[in-house]
């Protein structure tokens, strides 16, 4: 009996000592936390200022306990979210132990004031964790204006993510004719598509924005017609307001324009801090590439800031007056492919201010190279008909042309530089055909022979002293009557798209 009674005891001892242990914290660096998700949406879109609030988990895969030894807002007290960790509220908070193999469930609130026009479209912040010197995060998003937004919806193996126009139908009457409403901005994440048939108007005033990678696609068989006012303008651009992404470039991807059975149009419209400004082209997967009987008609239209091409096509026609082409790290103007493509009293200028530049401000070339699906190569060629009349091509590089001649004998290839500011070399020497009564390379003893070089909003306008004051030739059919800024042109027009 009393050897049983001791090892009763004992036994009970050991429990005891097992009940009173503490697991041993796992402070190695390897101890990282898991997370439900990466990031966390608020997909309300508010009226008027409310909350919102979503949850996620965190996961401690170690058999150890962790120890949080910080979770913060990134934005601190700044921030407009709020969140509850295993109990803990606040913008902060500490020393939060998770037991190994175990889980513990955060609350994040969001309050958003969707009537205030200087608020951000989107909401950001970072909700940071730091276990044992690693620093971790999970990303909150939110809507931060009244605004129509557009979320990909169809994710198709070959397409970027995308959604269609006609899924909108809370936005707008789905019909053959749909009008963009233009009494709050847009957001697109991926890219929003115009179905085919569907001809897509946008109103004086509408300002479409748009996320990382995301684009407007009008289709084949659509037509998007873009109607802004002088002082009106129609403005295509990304969704980042703040003082250092606000003239960003590369901030989305590009209006993508296939052919239509009336011609796409842009009239007073403002493109910027695109990766490709416009891409005008034929549909990507047809093997046999055609140039369309429609063109792209842009007038009083400016593209600005591009991280690749500023408007680019391939082949297709192109109509453009009074139009402004700006500072893009590659090209400002790249055909491809051939088509009729005419520029009257253009502007195509290059300062881009980034790292150096490589490529001139233009090239041409009525060819294009593809690949045959076999690892080799195929190119197509098509008749190219170019016109720049009245016009400048000038920028910060000694040779802003390139001009492919590959297959100048295969088929029709008109190139002609009329009455135009033209800064290159090499081409007009070697094919001074090109160039008619165009002012080649000028040096006026000004620092910048054609444009001031002061302020922003001033930056590609004329001087007193400009060599493209009067130079334009008033015999060329089609003159706008005003220049972009709405200024009238005289009998003696100046080159490019502003009259002094």
């Amino acid at each position: 009996m009393k050897q049983q009674l001791t090892l009763l005891f004992i036994s009970i001892a050991i429990l005891a000592s097992w009940g009173c242990r503490k697991d041993t914290l796992d402070t190695s660096n390897d101890a990282v936390l898991q997370f439900s998700t990466d990031s966390v949406y608020f997909d309300t879109v508010f009226t008027e200022i409310g909350s919102a609030t979503q949850r996620f988990m965190i996961y401690n895969p170690q058999s150890d306990p962790v120890k949080i030894s910080n979770v913060q807002l990134e934005n601190g007290s700044d921030s407009q979210f709020r969140f509850n960790v295993d109990g803990y509220p606040g913008s902060k908070a500490r020393d939060i132990t998770i037991q190994g193999k175990d889980s513990a469930f955060v609350f994040v609130e969001v309050t958003v004031d969707p009537t205030n026009q200087n608020a951000p479209l989107l909401v950001y912040d970072n909700l940071l964790f730091t276990t044992n010197g690693n620093i971790q995060n999970v990303t909150l998003t939110a809507y931060g204006q009244d605004a129509y937004y557009y979320r990909a919806t169809q994710f198709i193996q070959g397409f970027p993510p995308l959604s269609f126009v006609s899924e909108y139908d809370d936005y707008f009457p789905i019909a053959q004719n749909i009008t963009l409403p233009n009494d709050k901005p847009h957001v697109v994440f991926g890219y929003l598509v115009i179905d085919s048939l569907i001809n897509l108007e946008v109103q004086p005033g509408t300002k479409i924005h748009f996320y990382d990678g995301a684009g407007l696609w009008a289709y084949r068989g659509s037509n998007l017609k873009v109607n802004g006012m002088p002082d009106d303008e129609v403005v295509f651009d990304g969704f980042r307001s703040d003082e250092f992404y606000g003239e960003l470039p590369g901030q989305w991807d590009r209006i993508i324009l296939n052919e239509s059975p009336s011609d796409h149009e842009f009239h007073h419209a403002e493109i910027k801090d695109a990766f490709i400004g416009i891409s005008a082209e034929y549909f990507f997967l047809d093997t046999d590439p055609q140039i369309p009987t429609n063109k792209l008609v842009l007038e009083n239209t400016k593209i600005d800031n591009c991280n690749g091409l500023g408007l680019f096509s391939r082949f297709y026609n192109i109509e453009a007056k009074n139009c402004l082409f700006t500072n893009t790290r590659n090209q400002v103007v790249a055909a491809q492919g051939g088509g009729n493509i005419d520029f009257t009293h253009c502007t195509v200028g290059n300062y881009w201010g980034y790292e150096t530049r490589q490529e001139p401000s233009m090239f041409l070339s009525n060819a294009l190279v593809l690949g045959d699906g076999n690892g080799g190569e195929v190119t197509f060629v098509s008749d190219f008909n170019f016109t720049f009349q009245n016009s400048i091509l000038y920028g910060s590089s000694e040779e802003e042309l390139t001009i492919d001649t590959t297959h100048q004998n295969d088929g029709v290839f008109n190139i002609n530089f009329d009455h135009s500011i033209i800064r290159a070399k090499d081409i007009t020497e070697d094919k001074p055909e090109y160039f008619t009564e165009c002012l080649i390379n000028p040096d006026n003893g000004y620092v910048n022979p054609v444009f001031n070089i002061g302020e922003d909003d001033e930056f590609f306008t004329l001087y007193d002293s400009s060599v493209a004051v009067n130079y334009g030739d008033p015999s060329v059919t089609g003159i706008p009557p005003n220049d972009l800024a709405g200024n009238p042109r005289d009998n003696s027009p100046d080159a490019g798209c502003y009259e002094l």
